[in-house]
């Protein structure tokens, strides 16, 4: 209330002194003809007015700005408070509507807000003198392509003060499909789309809280068939009965992992004018918790994520989810300096978790204009750089710890140039460490044979040729660790 207020008495205010200036103004003319000795004095009177307008409109822009990045900050906080939540909620009596309810108000604050499961489960609704949008409507949004977009905002909504538009984010199921979405209108004239990052962030959140639920559904459902199978066998049977039973309870996991980890991977490479950019992973039979991402940044540069989670199965699947949240909340804020964006995903991890994971991160921040890439390595495996020009191979080591270890350490960013014809090969440890029958490792010196021998090929060509020879030099032996491969080149 105290901000609405500071806000309409400086507008007031403003307005009032520019009327004043106004008569000044003809008067300073006038006595400027007439006596031009008394001019000056209201010229003075003139000037301080003017000057006194400008501080007060100043005023008001430092104060919306102020006010912008206080509710900013604050949906961050909510987003990584409910991901916490969700992780600590047990799934079998999981109240994912209250949780919703604790903290979606203060993510969008006084907005229309209706988060819709298809046909008719509403998960979370807020906006006065609310009403849902029928079933239909629903099903025809979320029928369109080309996610998020904005539709002309609910009558009944505009009516009482909102904005004329709505932004719409869908909510996936497990074939990538729109079970649901979010629908978001703003007070006023604020506008929606700046709610878009923190819409999408909550709607990967509900995607996931839903594949677990029923995953771990169908897990006991499958579970309860075999004990209800095994109660009619003999002694013998009922034993192997058990750990097929152990098994499948493993095996479910695992799937349910790699689901979470699917899910969350980009569905379509960015295009960068004048660059190549290739990407693979390649997963093992249990699931390691790599992935990788693809951020938008303002003036045309782009996030690169590379990072792995120091485990295997659902916690690593649910960590690897988590960590890509905070990374993605915090890359607008902080969009030219990595180090400081992991330093806060760090402090946001270690405040709110009690769990024993950390993940190695490689994160770079592009400019495709300049081909400056900015980075910050925390404890992943250090890509490679090599230049067109002769001037040979550069590796971009460690600046930071693995994010999830220590509360109190230094983060560092490095910087590099990348000229045309450089390739840049980033990778996990899934590459160098795959093993053959013998037990020995694939290595960094077999990758950079591989990349130097192919320098100057197309990054999908660099790419097939590094997955075939670490396929290759594995053979029949399995594999334990996801093989995950990202190219970065500029054209020459």
């Amino acid at each position: 209330m105290f901000d609405d207020w500071l806000t309409q008495e400086t507008q007031k205010t403003f307005w009032l002194l520019l009327l004043l200036l106004l008569p000044a103004a003809v008067a300073l003319v006038w006595l400027t003809a007439v006596q031009p000795a008394a001019g000056w004095w209201w010229g003075l009177l003139i000037l301080a007015l003017g000057g006194l307008s400008a501080a007060l409109l100043l005023a008001r822009l430092l104060h919306k700005k102020a006010a912008s990045g206080q509710r900013h900050a604050t949906a961050l906080y909510q987003l990584e408070q409910l991901a916490q939540a969700i992780l600590r909620e047990p799934v079998e009596n999981g109240d994912l509507p209250a949780l919703l309810n604790r903290h979606v108000p203060h993510i969008f604050p006084k907005g229309w807000v209706e988060i819709r499961l298809l046909p008719d489960s509403v998960l979370y609704a807020q906006g006065e003198s609310w009403i849902p949008l029928d079933n239909d409507q629903w099903e025809s949004l979320l029928a369109r392509e080309g996610f998020p977009w904005t539709v002309p905002g609910l009558p009944e909504a505009v009516e009482s003060g909102f904005g004329k538009r709505a932004l719409v984010i869908p909510i996936q199921g497990k074939q990538a499909e729109n079970v649901g979405g979010i629908y978001l209108m703003r007070n006023g004239t604020d506008d929606v789309w700046e709610w878009e990052t923190s819409a999408q962030s909550l709607a990967a959140l509900v995607t996931a809280d839903l594949l677990r639920a029923q995953q771990i559904e169908e897990a006991l459902a499958a579970q309860a068939e075999a004990y209800e199978k095994e109660i009619y066998e003999q002694a013998y049977q009922t034993e192997m009965t058990a750990m097929m039973a152990e098994y499948e309870k493993v095996s479910q996991e695992l799937a349910i992992a790699k689901k979470v980890q699917t899910t969350f991977l980009p569905a379509d490479l960015p295009e960068i004018a004048g660059w190549q950019l290739a990407v693979t992973l390649e997963p093992a039979r249990e699931m390691s918790g790599d992935f990788y991402d693809f951020i938008a940044l303002p003036n045309g540069r782009i996030g690169l994520v590379i990072a792995d989670v120091a485990d295997k199965g659902m916690g690593a699947a649910l960590y690897m989810a988590l960590s890509r949240t905070l990374i993605r909340t915090f890359a607008p804020t902080f969009d030219t300096a990595p180090e400081q964006v992991l330093q806060a995903a760090n402090q946001r991890v270690l405040s709110e978790t009690s769990s024993d994971l950390f993940v190695t991160v490689f994160y770079a921040i592009l400019d495709p204009a300049s081909g400056l890439l900015t980075y910050c390595n925390a404890g992943h495996n250090p890509p490679f750089l090599y230049s067109a020009n002769g001037g040979g191979m550069k590796t971009l080591t460690r600046t930071a710890i693995p994010v999830g270890v220590l509360p109190e350490t230094v983060w560092e960013q490095g910087s590099v140039a990348m000229q045309p014809g450089d390739l840049l090969v980033m990778y996990t440890d899934g590459v160098t460490e795959a093993e053959d029958e013998f037990a020995v490792f694939f290595g960094e010196e077999r990758l950079k044979a591989v990349a130097t021998a192919n320098l100057g090929r197309s990054v999908d060509i660099i790419e097939s040729k590094v997955v075939t020879a670490v396929l290759d030099f594995v053979g029949d032996a399995p594999q334990f660790d996801d093989i995950t491969l990202m190219l970065l080149a500029r054209d020459g």
